[in-house]
C-alpha cells in the first residue's frame, strides 16, 4: 500500500511535465515537415500553374551530415487529366538553405 501511494504522488508530480514536453516537440516536428511539403507544392505549382493539387505525400527522405533530401509525390489535376509529379528537394540541414529542386512528371 505504501508503494501505491508513492507511485500516485510521483505521477501527480511529474505527470504534467512529461505530458507537456511531448506536444511542443511534436508541433516543432510537424511545422518542419509542413515547411518542406509546402515548398514541394509551391515548386510543382510553379511548373504547372493551371493545375489543382489533389493529393500530396512524402515518398522518402535521407539525412546526411552536409545534405538532406526529401521527395514528395504530388497528384495534380489539369482540365483534361490527372497526373503525378515527383518533387525532390535537396537542402543543407543546418541552415535549411535549398541546394536544388527537381520536378519530374510521373511516367504513365
Amino acid at each position: 500500500m505504501k508503494y501505491g501511494k508513492l507511485i500516485i504522488m510521483l505521477s501527480l508530480l511529474f505527470g504534467p511535465m512529461i505530458l507537456d514536453a511531448n506536444p511542443a516537440d511534436a508541433r516543432g516536428f510537424l511545422a518542419a515537415a509542413d515547411q518542406w511539403e509546402t515548398r514541394a507544392v509551391k515548386e510543382a505549382k510553379k511548373r504547372y500553374p493551371l493545375t489543382q493539387v489533389l493529393f500530396k505525400q512524402k515518398v522518402w527522405d535521407r539525412h546526411r551530415e552536409k545534405e538532406s533530401v526529401k521527395q514528395y509525390h504530388i497528384t495534380l489535376k489539369d482540365h483534361t487529366k490527372e497526373f503525378g509529379v515527383y518533387v525532390t528537394i535537396s537542402y543543407n540541414p543546418y541552415s535549411n538553405k535549398v541546394n536544388k529542386v527537381i520536378v519530374v512528371e510521373e511516367y504513365s
